[in-house]
């Protein structure tokens, strides 16, 4: 038994080169920075994007170091699998592009950790350009913005004022999201999250809220992706 593993070690052993390693770990950095650039600038989320990105870095470097340390022992191997085995990971993964987009993280680090620099690069090259060619009109620029409305009415035009306000903002804008519609008091409240491609639009959709109620309160509030 003791020779069948020394024998399944002797595969795994490799010489560490401090100069290989480190320059691997740059150019992983980098494509990994390169990726949360493009998730934040092509995804769909308009909420959390910034926050993701960021674990994309992570991730990929972590992965990197995982799989360094790991690929010259077997019994290394063994124990990561036992590890491994007890993590659970439980952030709420809302769209299926995350999920990719992990994938993606991972291959990277897995990629430079095994030394494959030209398949790792080729690959994500390939990556990259067919997400740029799905998501070309992300290039035009976009100004995403958190939007309070808050105005006065009675329980008849709740509905009626809710629906338009929906509207107004759906007709000039690329992409919403309802954070908050709060009924109470004779006051409706409105939290949403938008992206708009100019200041014109935010004007367009300030006058169009108006519109509906002169007294209404319509602030907007930058929002960091």
């Amino acid at each position: 038994m003791d020779e069948l593993i020394n024998q399944f070690s002797s595969a795994f052993e490799s010489t560490l080169s401090i100069t290989n390693y480190i320059l691997n770990i740059v150019i992983c950095a980098i494509m990994l920075l390169i990726l949360s650039f493009f998730y934040s600038r092509f995804g769909n989320s308009i909420s959390n994007r910034g926050q993701l990105a960021k674990v994309l870095v992570i991730v990929g470097i972590t992965t990197f170091i995982i799989i360094t340390i790991v690929k010259s022992s077997l019994a290394l191997s063994l124990g990561l699998v036992g590890a491994l085995s007890i993590v659970r990971f439980r952030t709420a993964i809302k769209e299926p592009e995350e999920l990719g987009y992990f994938f993606m993280a991972i291959a990277i680090g897995l990629g430079m950790a095994a030394n494959q620099v030209v398949p790792t690069a080729i690959g994500f090259s390939v990556l990259l350009l067919i997400v740029a060619l799905f998501k070309r009109n992300a290039f035009k620029s976009s100004i995403t913005q958190n939007l309070l409305v808050s105005l006065a009415s009675t329980d008849g035009d709740k509905t009626g004022i809710t629906n338009h306000i929906a509207a107004v903002i759906q007709k000039n804008s690329s992409q919403l999201e309802v954070k908050r519609i709060n009924y109470a008091n004779g006051h409706l409240d409105f939290n949403f999250l938008v992206k708009v491609s100019s200041l014109q639009d935010l004007n367009t959709i300030h006058e169009g809220i108006l519109e509906t109620n002169k007294e209404a309160t319509v602030t907007f509030i930058d929002n960091t992706l």
